[in-house]
């Protein structure tokens, strides 16, 4: 089996909080629904009808674009794999605050003490707890993204594919720096700072390469830069944790 007997019952009991915590849950579907939903579909909303309304020569050029002339391939280009990731960092680093810290701030980590389980196990159910709620939410919001493009014509299976790998490479990303996170804060109010500090950054570095590699390659590079990114955050986490660091 994959999980053991002790973290199958860790497990039980972060699920039953984090269903039971109304504000996580809250921030976890609205925050990503923006995302991945309403604000791409509305951003395609308005440059269909722009392009619908408008004659081919009326159409303005589009600086960083590669012919200069169609406002669609921005939107597939740039806007929808910055949407999509951003909504598959939101939901991890949410759980985490909560789940983690929240419960660091709590002080009802020295309870675990009492257990006959490892801090790998207790980090090990709070991140299959996390990968749980994620999973929940951004895959039915991502099949409603892949089936209307798919349905209006405006992108191929091969970029919904790319774009899937997106969100599951920011969701990598975005686990591992959770687990960093969990030695580094103290408090809520630490834990949303560092939460910035950690994923801010990215916004910039992601419009770069995708600007800078030709075609769908672009998802591709930000895809392995994100796993890359995440591998260093979970080596340097598993390395430095023990179990007094995660109770201090």
């Amino acid at each position: 089996m994959l999980l053991s007997e002790p973290v199958r019952v860790l497990l039980w009991k972060e699920w039953r909080e984090m269903t039971r915590n109304r504000g996580m849950l809250l921030s976890s579907t609205l925050l990503p629904i923006t995302s991945m939903v309403l604000a791409p579909f509305s951003q395609l909303y308005a440059l269909r009808s722009y392009v619908g309304s408008a004659p081919p020569a009326d159409l303005g050029p589009i600086v960083g674009m590669p012919d200069g002339s169609d406002p669609m391939e921005l939107l597939l280009r740039f806007l929808f794999p910055l949407y999509v990731m951003l909504a598959g960092l939101l939901v991890p680093s949410v759980g985490s605050t909560y789940t983690v810290v929240g419960e660091r701030e709590r002080r009802s980590l020295e309870l675990l003490m009492i257990l006959p389980v490892r801090v790998a196990d207790i980090l090990m159910a709070k991140l299959a707890a996390m990968l749980l709620l994620t999973g929940g939410v951004l895959l039915p919001l991502f099949a409603i993204d892949a089936v209307v493009l798919l349905a209006l014509g405006i992108a191929t299976p091969g970029y919904v594919g790319l774009l899937l790998l997106v969100l599951l490479a920011s969701i990598a990303y975005s686990v591992a720096v959770a687990l960093l996170l969990a030695l580094l804060a103290r408090d809520l109010r630490t834990a949303n700072y560092l939460n910035g500090a950690m994923l801010g950054p990215l916004i910039p570095v992601v419009v770069a390469v995708l600007g800078a590699v030709p075609g769908d390659w672009g998802l591709v590079a930000v895809s392995a830069l994100l796993l890359l990114a995440g591998g260093v955050a979970l080596v340097i986490s598993l390395r430095w944790l023990t179990f007094e660091r995660y109770l201090a």
